[in-house]
C-alpha cells in the first residue's frame, strides 16, 4: 500500500483543480482496501479522477484511490475480468484485439473501470458500461468484505449505478472493486474500424487537449442534449476566473491555462444552470461529482 501526505488534487484529477487531502491511500489488494474502509473515517473513494472535482484548500477527509487494483484477464471465450483500477481505454484495446465485440462503442471514454461502473459511463444513452457487465465484485456497507452480485441486482440508471442513492433503491456506501463481462466474438478489423470511428468523432467534437472533466451536465430525458441547450443559449466562451465553457463543445468546461480554481468551475456551472433555466425552462443536472468535505457540510 502507498500512502501520500497532502498531495495536490490538481495532479489527481483531469480538471486540474482543487486543494490537498490530508492523506491519499492507494491499496494494492482487496484485503488492503477492506482494512482501510474499516479504519478510516468516511473516506472518499477516487477512481481515475476524470469525473470528480475537489474543493479548494485543505480537504479533511482521507482519500482512497483504487488505481493500483489493476488486474485484467481477457479470455478467448469472451469472459473478461477487470479490477477497479484498470483504465477503460486499456480494456477496450485488449478486447478489440482479442476479437470481442461491445466495448469498442465506449472508445474515448476516460477513467477507470471502477469509476466507469459507478458512473455508468457511456457514449450516449444506449452505449453504457452497464450493458456489458454480468457480475460485480463489491464491498458492501454491512459486511465490509468483498462479495459478488449479479448485474441484475444493481439499480442501474443514466450515468449512475444507483447503489449509493436512496432514491434509486441503493443503501450505500458500496464500493466497486472489479467487474466481470461476457462479450460476443466479432471481426477484429471491423471492431478496430468502429473503435477508431468513435475516437475520431470525439477528437473532432470535444476539447481533448484541454483540462476538463468531460461532459459537465447530464442530457435531459427528452429534447436537445445539454450541450445543444447551452450552445443555444449563447454560452460558449462564458468565463468565470480561469474556467470557461468550451467553444468546441458547450457541455465541457475547460481549464485551458490551468489557472482555474474549483470555485471558478462551480460558479461557472451555477451560471450555466441559471441561464439555461431562464431561457429554456430546462433544469440541468450535473454529471460530475463534487467531493463533499464533511468539515464544511
Amino acid at each position: 500500500m502507498t500512502i501520500t501526505r497532502k498531495p495536490d488534487f490538481s495532479n489527481l484529477t483531469s480538471m486540474g483543480v482543487g486543494g490537498r487531502p490530508r492523506e491519499l491511500h492507494e491499496p494494492e489488494s482487496f484485503g488492503e482496501l477492506c482494512e482501510l474502509l474499516a479504519v478510516l473515517d468516511d473516506p472518499f473513494i477516487l477512481g481515475g479522477g476524470c469525473n470528480t472535482i475537489f474543493p479548494d484548500g485543505d480537504f479533511s477527509r482521507p482519500v482512497i484511490r483504487t488505481k493500483r487494483l489493476g488486474k485484467l484477464h481477457v479470455e478467448e471465450d469472451g469472459r473478461v475480468y477487470a479490477e477497479a483500477g484498470v483504465r477503460i481505454d486499456r480494456i477496450i484495446r485488449q478486447t478489440v484485439t482479442a476479437g470481442l465485440r461491445g466495448l469498442e462503442q465506449l472508445a474515448g471514454i476516460p477513467g477507470t473501470v471502477g469509476g466507469g461502473t459507478a458512473m455508468n459511463a457511456g457514449n450516449g444513452p444506449d452505449a453504457c458500461f452497464s450493458n456489458y457487465i454480468k457480475k460485480l465484485h463489491v464491498i458492501s456497507p454491512e459486511e465490509g468484505s468483498v462479495e459478488t452480485i449479479d448485474s441484475k441486482e444493481v439499480p442501474w440508471r443514466y450515468r449512475n449505478w444507483g447503489m449509493n442513492d436512496a432514491d434509486a433503491g441503493g443503501s450505500g456506501p458500496w464500493v466497486v472493486v472489479a467487474v466481470e463481462m461476457e462479450l460476443q466474438p466479432g471481426d477484429v478489423s471491423e471492431l478496430r474500424a468502429e473503435m477508431k470511428r468513435y475516437l475520431r468523432r470525439k477528437a473532432d467534437n470535444q476539447p481533448l487537449n484541454e483540462a476538463s472533466s468531460g461532459c459537465m451536465f447530464k442530457n435531459p430525458g427528452a429534447g436537445p442534449s445539454a450541450g445543444k441547450l447551452i450552445e443555444g443559449c449563447g454560452l460558449k466562451g462564458l468565463r468565470e476566473g480561469g474556467a470557461a465553457v468550451s467553444g468546441l463543445h458547450a457541455n465541457f468546461i475547460v481549464n485551458g491555462e490551468r489557472q482555474a480554481s474549483s470555485e471558478d468551475v462551480k460558479r461557472l456551472m451555477d451560471r450555466v444552470i441559471e441561464q439555461v433555466y431562464e431561457q429554456t425552462g430546462c433544469q440541468l443536472e450535473p454529471e460530475v461529482v463534487f467531493a463533499r468535505d464533511l468539515a464544511f457540510a
